[in-house]
């Protein structure tokens, strides 16, 4: 459950989602630990704040904290300070979303017509920023229509 305020300064702006558990480690569903009162703050780990916040209600029950994008940031640079490989967990999470058939990236706005069109103008003598230009493309969309070309 969202919350309509960041759980740290109480800002209602600018609101983001803080995954206590990286989904691609846990999946959709979040397992309910509770926080061990024993442990004093100064020997607990990042989890056990969590799983105080957790008991207060400030975390939600799927395991997430409504934070404002300032404080979001500075939840992952103490994920990050404790060793938690960032890169490496996108990475995982990007090779699961391909499988689940997910493109990444800009889509081409290359098409037969224009090809076509860029090709014709390079045949007549035009420059690449000349056909960009005629085109209304930036130059590397010409680039890659008359690599094209060559292939």
């Amino acid at each position: 459950m969202k919350l309509d305020f960041c759980a740290v300064c109480g800002a209602t702006e600018d609101l983001h989602q803080h995954h206590l558990i990286p989904v691609i480690k846990t999946g959709v569903k979040r397992h309910k630990k509770r926080y061990n009162g024993d442990i004093q703050l100064k020997d607990a780990q990042w989890q056990d704040c969590f799983l105080r916040l957790f008991d207060l209600g400030v975390i939600t029950d799927d395991g997430e904290l409504t934070l404002c994008s300032y404080h979001h940031n500075v939840m992952h640079g103490i994920v990050k300070f404790h060793a938690v490989e960032q890169g490496k967990l996108i990475k995982q999470g990007m090779e699961k979303a391909r499988a689940n058939g997910v493109e990444f990236g800009r889509k081409t706005i290359l098409n037969d017509k224009l090809v076509f069109k860029i090709k014709n103008l390079r045949e007549k003598g035009h420059s690449m920023r000349a056909i960009a230009k005629r085109c209304d493309v930036s130059t590397s969309p010409v680039q890659k229509a008359l690599k094209l070309q060559q292939v």
